[in-house]
């Protein structure tokens, strides 16, 4: 084989073998920032924030940042308020509501929230309360009175 091709052939696998290494990082990093360290936890937020071998996640972004302001980072601190600027504020209540489940260690992946795991299951269909399920109020006669129900 020619050296070009061996070069070529490598150039091509390596990737694939930077793309594991990325992972078992990325892994890692976010094992210390659920240990609790400062430093991991703003690596974190900036990895969500810009989206570096993860999914764009301001909500995420903002959560780590937070966490890690509250353990006296000041470079998460000007984060945090950098990114709260320009998010809406249902979602930094989300991101506040995450960061109070990373701190109390409830939840360790941070990639599983989303604003939309805050909102109730839909319910439209179903019927209130205090109506069983497939069966009808009865329509009250002429005199404007129900009549007795059966059992």
């Amino acid at each position: 084989m020619k050296p070009a091709t061996i070069l070529l052939i490598l150039g091509l696998i390596a990737p694939l073998f930077a793309g594991a290494q990325d992972t078992a990082s990325l892994e890692q990093m976010r094992q210390a920032a659920a240990r609790g360290s400062d430093a991991a936890q703003l690596e974190m937020g900036i990895l969500y924030e810009f989206g570096y071998n993860m999914p764009k996640n301001e909500i995420n972004a903002l959560a780590w940042y937070q966490v890690s302001a509250e353990r006296g980072n000041a470079l998460a601190a000007k984060r945090r308020d950098l990114l709260k600027a320009k998010m809406k504020p249902e979602d930094i209540e989300a991101a506040n509501k995450l960061a109070r489940e990373l701190v109390s260690g409830k939840t360790g992946n941070a990639a599983e929230a989303s604003p939309a795991a805050d909102k109730p299951p839909d319910t439209v269909g179903t019927p209130p309360p205090s109506e069983p399920a497939g069966e009808k109020p009865a329509a009250p006669n002429a005199a404007g009175e129900k009549p007795p129900s059966s059992p």
